[in-house]
């Protein structure tokens, strides 16, 4: 039944909320990817308010981050899944039979505890490199690149896309020019077809705004809290050639990065995050060897 009383925004904004955290508003029903709010007419009608004000309440919740409104579309809840730990050092840790498919990056994640990480299909595309790319490969050549969308149990993860210079296609390591998973692993693949191995790789983080397709992917709004972490890792081959870089976008309200240096115990190695002593978190994906 609709309210009579008329509320400020403010208070209609606190309502929806709590409607929202209870699940007496967009419910959780296990076949929608993302929870849409009822119309804005029907939430005049609910609160017996004035569009205005509907959308001063809605106004105020996307500021903070709990919905985003798409225009045509209509206005969402912003999910906060739990956080994700990821080690981005450390020792290679091979994938949980059955943990899902990929580019070889999944034959160095731990995923334990029925945790499930399944990919898109690859993207492949040539391309003119830009400035920066050209920088991180030392070359100003064209490019492939490989680029998949992560899903930890059924929900985004992550974004990643690997460059390599368009020659190795041509010199015997023609399989990057597949839209298909390379299941040993790319680096495994070039030490086989080209002879690169990896020695080192140098890793770049950085925090920013998200763009319009990563807010619709990860579903983030506009809030402070709605960032992204950008890691841009570089390998490098023994005669110091940068041959392959990988981007990968990682939502930060639910992701946090970690690093192992000389001797670390192996709790913390497998469980980065957990409290130590009480409850133990599941171990977390290791990325380290992407498409």
């Amino acid at each position: 039944m609709a309210r009579r009383t008329p509320l400020r925004w403010r208070d209609i904004a606190e309502d929806i909320l709590r409607r929202i955290e209870s699940g007496d508003l967009a419910p959780r029903d296990g076949s929608a990817v993302r929870r849409r709010l009822p119309p804005e007419k029907d939430l005049e009608s609910y609160y017996g308010a004035s569009r205005n004000t509907i959308r001063e309440a809605l106004s105020y919740l996307q500021q903070r981050g709990h919905v985003i409104s798409e225009q045509g579309k209509g206005t969402f809840v912003v999910d906060r899944p739990g956080t994700v730990h990821v080690t981005l050092s450390g020792a290679e840790l091979g994938l949980a039979p059955g943990s899902g498919s990929g580019e070889g990056y999944h034959r160095f994640a731990l995923v334990p505890g029925h945790r499930e990480v399944t990919v898109s299909p690859v993207k492949v595309e040539v391309q003119v490199g830009t400035e920066v790319i050209g920088r991180y490969l030392q070359t100003d050549a064209e490019l492939i690149s490989r680029h998949q969308e992560l899903f930890l149990d059924g929900r985004p993860w992550a974004l990643q896309t690997s460059f390599y210079p368009l020659d190795f296609a041509t010199k015997g390591a023609s399989r990057l020019l597949s839209p298909r998973g390379i299941p040993e692993g790319a680096v495994a693949y070039l030490r086989e077809a080209l002879g690169y191995t990896e020695v080192g790789f140098h890793d770049e983080i950085k925090a920013r705004v998200p763009d319009e397709n990563e807010k619709r992917f990860f579903g983030l709004g506009e809030s402070a809290a709605d960032a992204v972490f950008e890691t841009v890792r570089t390998a490098y081959a023994p005669d110091g050639r940068a041959f392959r870089l990988t981007v990968t976008v990682w939502p930060a309200d639910r992701t946090r990065l970690h690093y192992n240096d000389g001797q670390v115990p192996d709790d913390v190695l497998k469980a980065p995050g957990a409290e130590r002593p009480g409850d133990t978190p599941p171990e977390s994906p290791s990325p380290g060897r992407g498409s």
